[in-house]
């Protein structure tokens, strides 16, 4: 009974999630950028008060504007490179500008910024912790959040040479990088918890089994071949290769922020989502499969590869 009460509360909050996915990646535009930004300010807020329970000071307010200013340089520039076909143009910045040249300099201006913040620090506190946590957090949620910006103009069927509908183009590739991703989340719980009996990294999350993991791999190919080549029309090997990519990845993002709870002693970073965690818990393996997937999509995809 009780592990039914689990999955029914699991279930309302990915059909709530995706019922918004669905909302604001249809309208698209600032909408998307609010909404996503939101996200990422929720999510920075929770690892920095995490780190404060533990009298850490990283440097807060530099870390909100670092962020949205990041997510802002995407936003401008997205409509301006090659792997938007259909969806809607935005505002970019100009035809040769880059984003990361932005990016680079905002972080620049975060690494300079937290440690002239640090000559007001107090006695018992540490500089260079006070500012790795600090850019660290800009890099690790801002940085990773900004790529599903990116994801939103993203045209695969464009790519590919399909035509798969609008939908498919103004949303395929935020849903791409997002729903295998759930779909080995949620394939991992249930098999890890129904049958699952070897420990995958007992030290890390002692909660999580190879069976579990197994299951999460498989069900994330599944979903990858679902939309990428059932919906999407793209090539079979692309799907079965970003899959088993998302697979693997999405997970080593998952362990990889129990890593950091672990080493901050706490159970989740926040309690948005009840007894799932806080923003962050919920996006954690999500912000590691977008940057992969946008590579793959620039190297692969957008250089002819994918016919």
């Amino acid at each position: 009974m009780q592990f039914l009460l689990r999955v029914l509360r699991r279930a309302w909050v990915a059909i709530v999630g995706l019922v918004i996915l669905f909302l604001v990646g249809w309208l698209g535009g600032w909408v998307f950028w609010v909404v996503f930004t939101s996200l990422a300010i929720v999510a920075l807020s929770e690892y920095y008060s995490a780190l404060q329970t533990r009298g850490i000071r990283p440097n807060v307010f530099l870390g909100w504007f670092c962020t949205i200013v990041i997510l802002l340089a995407t936003q401008l520039d997205s409509g301006s490179h090659s792997l938007m076909g259909q969806v809607e143009p935005v505002n970019a910045l100009g035809s040769t500008a880059n984003a990361m040249q932005y990016i680079t300099l905002i972080l620049f201006f975060c690494v300079a910024g937290t440690l002239v913040c640090q000559f007001s620090r107090k006695p018992d506190q540490s500089a260079v912790v006070n500012s790795a946590t600090t850019v660290f957090g800009v890099a690790y949620i801002g940085l990773m959040i900004s790529f599903i910006i990116r994801m939103r103009f993203v045209d695969i069927p464009w790519l590919t040479g399909t035509d798969a509908g609008e939908l498919a183009g103004r949303m395929g590739g935020v849903l791409l990088g997002s729903v295998p991703t759930w779909m080995c989340d949620t394939a991992a719980f249930f098999v890890g918890n129904l049958a699952g009996r070897t420990k995958l990294a007992p030290m890390v999350s002692p909660g999580k089994t190879v069976e579990g993991a197994l299951a999460g791999f498989a069900f994330a190919v599944i979903g990858a071949i679902a939309l990428g080549t059932w919906w999407m029309g793209m090539p079979l090997v692309h799907s079965l290769v970003l899959g088993a990519i998302l697979g693997i990845v999405g997970q080593v993002g998952d362990l990889a922020k129990s890593v950091l709870k672990r080493d901050m002693g706490i159970k989740d970073f926040g309690s948005l989502f009840g007894e799932h965690g806080g923003m962050l818990d919920r996006f954690d393996a999500v912000m590691f499969n977008m940057p992969i997937i946008y590579w793959y999509c620039w190297f692969f995809l957008s250089s002819g590869g994918a016919g």
